[in-house]
């Protein structure tokens, strides 16, 4: 298919390996090959630890030793092409189907065909063939558009004809095979003395699912691993496009599922990884991949330039086989690594066993290639992969040096698939600790969410309800590529250095939150967890929380009866004294743009004649805030809350603390980094006798009303950033037509966000239009969310309070934020239940930066505080619902 005319795919794409001319260390060798005495096209292949079975277009199938590469023996009996092969998994038996309508059932041990099934309708081509060990049954899917099954517990199995369908009368019916004799049975010459000893038996009308799909039943895949669904499933790929998820109960099919895909690529082949990703490959050359997690196509890669036959698992990575006649080899996130090409003609089948990776081709050859062993850099957390004997403290440290090796960086679509693989490593780590755990879709292209429930004990009192906490966090994180070498250590391996954690995402925010669970992990253990505990972890706060709401929404049934809301998701103000946060502020995110119609312009050539946009912008930009940093909108600091006196209060210990101790002093977070510098807000003024001297310093006793200026300067008041500005061309000797400045809002208490946006808008609308100039203006608000103010005399933050004053011995500073989390008020609203926000890091935690870290006694801390405060909420719960 030529790739000019291919659709352009809603969703990312993945590499086409034509443009990736990089070969790989250790290439993939072909150690042997043979080929079919019969000169037909292989057509599907299986493989037993002893022998490779291969289906011929001739009808025939040939026995192979794996250890010599000879032919041990040729099957006779189907009377079409065999297009599909199957072995048991105790590998007694091989299964084949075929274009004559048939499945044959073969001994592995003697060689023999034992049964010959076929089905009670005219089904054209059997395409695939699948065999249920637990059910005993064998599942097939055909041209006429049905899945059947035959069960092995049926009768006829043992010989008996009592009560067996009639066959249909088709022309296929023609070439005389007699299955029966007896009343009703159809009567045809036995013309091959091999049959005369197999078992005939016909599949009953209601083991028969007619029009499963709109196409062709191409492929069928069996499975008792799929994400959330508990028992055996059966997924079927089909030339509509769709695939469509089975699950087996009292030997029938019930339908599930439907994963809606192009009907213009038909599914031709299927493999499902031990994560949950369903591989498709289909028509035209893509390969899909789903996340069966959240039942979304997260990826189509343009794998090749004709039809994917067939695709298949081997080591931690993807193979997939074409018409176009090469092989390939993906790794396990989905990048193109190697192109095996030695086949004249469409590679048809693949399969693997031990070392060897097989193809077959319609050059009527079979190859066997030696993949060269790699070792993947992501383990699945396994359900028997925590030991129950281990200390909780090593457990805890084995989950986040695995979970902290996963990239899960947010908003970059390169690490789509290790945020999800994250994300499903968080889902089994809830598992395995006792929650019951799923993944909820996010946007289409964004991170799913994990969701995870632990159950209390039920109180004797049935006029008692469980309280329920939910425990919000993230597990996307910020990039930390390290390209100016700043880390001291890899930043996504964990490394323990005097007592801290290193790497990206230790404090923000995968440390808190493993100290959350497993927090209530021990609760549950020690038999005190008397509240309903729902962890809620999103992949997409750090990209404003996208997808997030309508995620949780369409979930609501969930979240049902919420009674606090628990996250720790900052830090203290310093190193020494915890704090509990209750504020933070709201932001709009926008952009502004100046532009022209005209093309870029040289500056020596058109400067000083037209209206530059950059210039424009920065004109509009000048007139938004004055030099007093006082924003000039009008209107916008009209409903910003008043300061009280219990709010002022609040403040007092703070100033005492900053005041006093040294350690405040010398903070190193960047954020509160004013504190060691508190003439950062409304420093002073050169001297007028000494205007070209350094500037004056203030003294070390600290002045408590600017402090306390400063403090709410940045936390309860709001603001105006300018972050960037873009031109269309950056050339110091051009004139670009357009310019973008990125910037944000940062809102408090009582401003409307709706409000606001409207008054920035007219207010840049109006300070352009003084420019009188001939360029155009648009504004674009990207995003806003909503602040959070808590109630810090609420029981709930008392109830914190006092677990932390007892973990600590010291009272925790109440402080707000001057950042921005999304979710947290939206949460209140969605609960009607009131938050409260719990810092485990401390200042110098270096969070967004390099050599982001969490003390090791904080983490600890922290779990210990988690676990009083859950011990307490069963009485608050009585007494207080927001």
């Amino acid at each position: 298919m030529d790739f000019q005319h291919r659709a352009e795919s809603p969703f990312s794409i993945g590499n086409i390996s034509k443009l990736n001319g990089t070969k790989p260390l250790y290439p993939t060798r072909c150690v042997h090959t043979i080929s079919q005495e019969d000169e037909n096209s292989v057509l599907s292949l299986a493989a037993s630890r002893q022998y490779l079975f291969s289906g011929s277009q001739s009808s025939k199938i040939h026995v192979w030793d794996l250890q010599t590469f000879t032919l041990v023996a040729t099957l006779e009996g189907h009377r079409g092409s065999v297009l599909g092969l199957s072995i048991s998994k105790d590998q007694k038996w091989l299964f084949s189907c075929s274009g004559d309508g048939t499945i044959r059932v073969w001994d592995t041990g003697t060689l023999k065909c034992t049964y010959s099934i076929v089905s009670c309708h005219d089904v054209g081509d059997i395409f695939s063939i699948v065999y249920s060990e637990k059910s005993n049954t064998l599942f097939f899917g055909s041209q006429n558009t049905s899945i059947q099954w035959y069960s092995f517990d049926d009768p006829q199995t043992r010989g008996s004809t009592t009560g067996v369908p009639v066959l249909p009368i088709t022309p296929r019916n023609s070439q005389k095979l007699k299955f029966f004799e007896g009343p009703g049975m159809l009567e045809c010459e036995i013309t091959d003395n091999f049959d005369e000893d197999v078992i005939k038996c016909v599949v009953r009308e209601k083991n028969v699912h007619l029009n499963a799909h709109d196409g062709y039943v191409y492929c069928l895949l069996y499975s008792t691993e799929v994400p959330n669904i508990d028992g055996e499933v059966i997924i079927s790929g089909s030339g509509d496009g769709d695939v469509k998820i089975w699950i087996i109960i009292d030997g029938t099919l019930k339908y599930l599922q439907t994963l809606v895909g192009n009907s213009d690529k038909g599914v031709l082949s299927l493999a499902l990884s031990e994560d949950g990703y369903l591989f498709c490959g289909v028509q035209g050359g893509d390969v899909q991949i789903w996340d069966l997690e959240t039942y979304q196509m997260i990826r189509s890669v343009m794998a090749h330039s004709d039809d994917v036959l067939a695709v298949a698992l081997k080591g931690p990575g993807l193979v997939s086989a074409s018409a176009d006649g090469t092989t390939k080899i993906w790794s396990q996130g989905f990048e193109f690594r190697e192109s095996l090409d030695e086949h004249s003609g469409a590679v048809l089948a693949l399969t693997t066993t031990g070392n060897y990776l097989i193809t077959g081709s319609s050059d009527h050859s079979i190859k066997f290639w030696d993949l060269p062993s790699t070792v993947s850099s992501q383990e699945p957390f396994r359900r028997n992969s925590i030991v129950k004997e281990t200390p909780s403290n090593d457990t805890f440290l084995y989950v986040l040096e695995k979970w902290v090796a996963m990239r899960t960086v947010g908003g970059n679509p390169k690490y789509m698939e290790e945020c999800r693989r994250g994300a499903r490593f968080l889902k089994n780590v809830l598992q395995q600790l006792g929650a019951v755990s799923r993944m909820i879709p996010g946007e289409c292209g964004r991170n799913p969410l994990v969701y995870g429930k632990f159950t209390g004990k039920t109180s004797p009192d049935p006029s008692k309800k469980t309280p329920t906490v939910l425990i919000y966090g993230h597990y996307d994180v910020i990039s930390a590529e390290d390209e100016k070498q700043e880390w001291n250590s890899d930043p996504f391996k964990l490394t323990g250095k005097n007592g801290y954690l290193y790497g990206r995402g230790t404090s923000d925010n995968k440390g808190p939150i493993l100290s959350c669970i497993f927090a209530v992990n021990e609760l549950l253990n020690e038999g005190l967890l008397d509240v309903n505990v729902i962890f809620l972890i999103e992949g997409e706060e750090e990209s404003g929380s996208v997808g997030f709401f309508e995620g949780v929404n369409k979930h609501k049934e969930l979240f049902a009866d919420v009674d606090m809301i628990l996250l720790s998701n900052s830090y203290w103000l310093g190193e020494d004294v915890p704090c509990l946060t209750y504020g933070l502020r709201g932001v709009i995110h926008a952009s502004v743009t100046v532009s022209n119609p005209r093309a870029d312009m040289h500056s020596g050539v058109e400067g000083g004649a037209i209206s530059e946009p950059l210039i424009d912008l920065i004109h509009v930009l000048g007139k938004i805030v004055d030099n007093d940093k006082k924003i000039l909108i009008p209107g916008f600091y009209d409903n910003v809350r008043p300061v009280t006196d219990t709010e002022e209060r609040l403040y007092d210990p703070i100033i005492k603390w900053m005041q006093t101790s040294k350690e405040s002093q010398s903070s190193t977070r960047a954020q509160h980094s004013y504190l060691a510098s508190p003439t950062l807000s409304g420093a002073p003024k050169r001297s007028e006798k000494d205007n070209n001297t350094s500037l004056t310093k203030e003294p070390l006793a600290l002045d408590a009303e600017k402090l306390k200026y400063d403090l709410m300067a940045r936390w309860r008041y709001p603001t105006f950033t300018v972050h960037k500005i873009d031109v269309s061309i950056n050339n110091p000797t051009i004139i670009p037509r357009s310019a973008t400045a990125i910037v944000s809002m940062r809102v408090v208490p009582d401003q409307s966000i709706a409000e606001i946006c409207e008054q920035f808008k007219n207010h840049v609308r109006n300070a352009f239009e003084d420019n009188v100039s001939e360029n155009n203006i648009s504004i674009d608000i990207q995003s806003a969310s909503e602040y959070w103010l808590g109630n810090p005399q609420s029981e709930y933050f008392k109830a914190v309070e006092n677990a932390i004053e007892e973990e600590w011995n010291v009272k925790p500073l109440y402080i707000r934020e001057g950042g921005s989390i999304p979710a947290v008020r939206w949460l209140e609203k969605f609960c009607n239940a009131p938050a409260v926000h719990l810092p485990m890091g401390q200042a110098s935690d270096q969070a967004h930066l390099h050599n982001e870290r969490i003390r090791l006694r904080n983490i600890h801390a922290g779990r210990r505080i988690v676990k009083r405060l859950l011990q307490t909420l069963p009485v608050l719960a009585d007494r207080e619902k927001y």
